[in-house]
């Protein structure tokens, strides 16, 4: 069985994007050589063929912003992304407009989808949301969006789990069409304190997604993902509860596949890198919607 632990190329990732964290989070050479040193030590001691790669990046981002003392150093990035994203919607809104109403739902997969791109120093990956949306006419690589419209009735509690800054904005338009269908969509974004680029509240409030869900929560935890080991019971119950869920992201995926799905969920995300891609069946950079039935796990 193919699951989701740390590959090789997961150790260069992992140390790639914590020397840029580092970089970012302090200019004094001494504070980054020995934030540098406590990541090896971290990695040494914890990196072996068990450990999902989120679960080590939450730790990383964790025992970096201790000793730099910069909890959220993609703060102005984040809000650079938020900004681009929200001049893009209208076009976006506009294709939706064009789009016929049976396309519509994956239609706004794909918007949102693309917007996965937005994802700081992972090694390969074009983070440009501009560039990404050039493909908006490419076909998802995994398509099951017609699987999760029959699913959604009146008033189906629809829990939609988000990603990264910027790309929460193209997921406005994701959720209203999940709302036109009849779901009632609740939205969760990152507890915070900030990990990586991950969209919390500030970031949703920003570009309007209170509009556009019918309720916007936390997730309740700080980790990068869905740890329902560091979740509050009362995330917990609205987690396990829910008639279907779309998950946004690598992440996501990485961590909640751990466990068996609560019920229908559908992962959206693009394959960044190659043991991602490999776990879902698909090549890299390539746009996934893929649907797994309650209970599945990896």
């Amino acid at each position: 069985m193919i699951t989701l632990k740390v590959g090789s190329r997961c150790g260069y990732c992992l140390l790639h994007r914590g020397y840029q964290m580092i970089k970012l989070s302090t200019d004094d050479e001494e504070t980054r050589f020995q934030a540098m040193d406590a990541l090896l030590e971290l990695m040494g001691n914890d990196f072996d063929s068990n450990c999902v790669p989120s679960v080590l990046g939450a730790e990383r981002e964790r025992l970096i912003a201790r000793i730099t003392g910069c909890v959220d150093p993609y703060k102005e990035r984040k809000v650079k992304e938020n900004e681009l994203a929200l001049s893009l919607l209208p076009d976006m809104e506009k294709k939706m407009d064009e789009t016929l109403p049976d396309e519509k739902l994956r239609t706004a997969t794909k918007i949102s989808c693309l917007g996965n791109v937005i994802d700081y120093d992972v090694p390969g990956n074009n983070a440009s949301l501009e560039d990404a949306l050039m493909f908006l006419d490419n076909p998802l690589y995994i398509d099951d969006t017609d699987k999760l419209k029959s699913m959604i009735e009146d008033d189906t509690d629809l829990l939609f789990l988000t990603d990264n800054a910027g790309e929460v904005a193209l997921d406005t338009i994701l959720v209203k069409e999940l709302g036109r269908l009849g779901a009632r969509v609740t939205v969760a974004v990152k507890n915070g304190p900030p990990a990586l680029n991950d969209a919390l509240m500030v970031d949703a409030l920003m570009v309007g997604m209170d509009k556009a869900a019918d309720e916007l929560i936390t997730t309740g935890a700080e980790a990068i993902g869905i740890r329902l080991d560091e979740s509050p019971q009362w995330f917990i119950d609205r987690y396990n509860n829910s008639d279907l869920i779309v998950a946004k992201g690598m992440a996501n995926w990485e961590t909640m596949t751990e466990n068996p799905a609560p019920c229908p969920t559908m992962y959206v995300f693009r394959t960044k890198c190659e043991p991602v891609a490999r776990a879902v069946g698909a090549p890299e950079n390539q746009s996934i919607a893929y649907l797994v039935e309650k209970g599945w796990k990896l």
